[in-house]
């Protein structure tokens, strides 16, 4: 992006916060460059403070994660002998449906029920369930790079959230400056006072 400068050479947006350091100009000009400055503080203020609620997220993201990993077990279940087979999708594209099946609970006991199977052109007869202790099914634990999107979309979240607020209190304290700004003209132009 190409940077606008003035004849002193100054970029157009550091000329912003001339006023600031200006005794010569409008109250409203300093005013407007101080929140400009104080937003640009917080605005940095709030990246570092999301970035360190992310990491800690991600911490006991990861954490529950591993804890999920140890609690749940990965078995193999099969259809139902006295159920049909369903037929394949002969499209070849993978699609999920709904079978009877039934597998062993890491207790040994038999377990059944619906469970949600990856079907191709041809219907597989055995197919892994994630169970808890008792055999019932779960999901399965976050993975690694699942555990990392998940905090980085919530950091984002987050972010994108406390830039909206900083950008609508500047959009409405732009508003009322400028407001204040048409009453000084308008009081010059009537001879009450003298131009801002």
């Amino acid at each position: 992006m190409r940077v606008v400068r003035g004849s002193s050479g100054v970029p157009r947006r550091l000329r912003l916060l001339k006023p600031m350091v200006s005794r010569s100009g409008r109250m409203p000009d300093r005013l407007e460059a101080w929140v400009i400055a104080l937003l640009g503080l917080l605005a940095a203020g709030s990246v570092a403070v999301v970035g360190v609620l992310s990491v800690a997220d991600y911490g006991r993201l990861a954490a529950s994660a591993a804890a999920d990993a140890r609690a749940r077990h990965v078995v193999s279940a099969s259809l139902r002998p006295d159920i049909p087979v369903p037929a394949g999708r002969a499209t070849g594209v993978a699609d999920v449906a709904s079978v009877m099946a039934i597998w062993s609970a890491p207790d040994g006991r038999s377990r059944r029920g619906v469970v949600q199977v990856a079907v191709g052109p041809v219907f597989p007869e055995h197919f892994q369930v994630w169970t808890d202790q008792v055999g019932r099914q779960v999901a399965p634990p976050l993975s690694g790079s699942e555990v990392f999107i998940t905090a980085v979309l919530g950091g984002v979240l987050w972010e994108s959230a406390a830039l909206a607020v900083l950008g609508g209190v500047y959009l409405i304290g732009r508003r009322l400056l400028d407001k204040h700004r048409a009453r000084l003209w308008e009081r010059a132009l009537s001879g009450d006072a003298t131009a801002p």
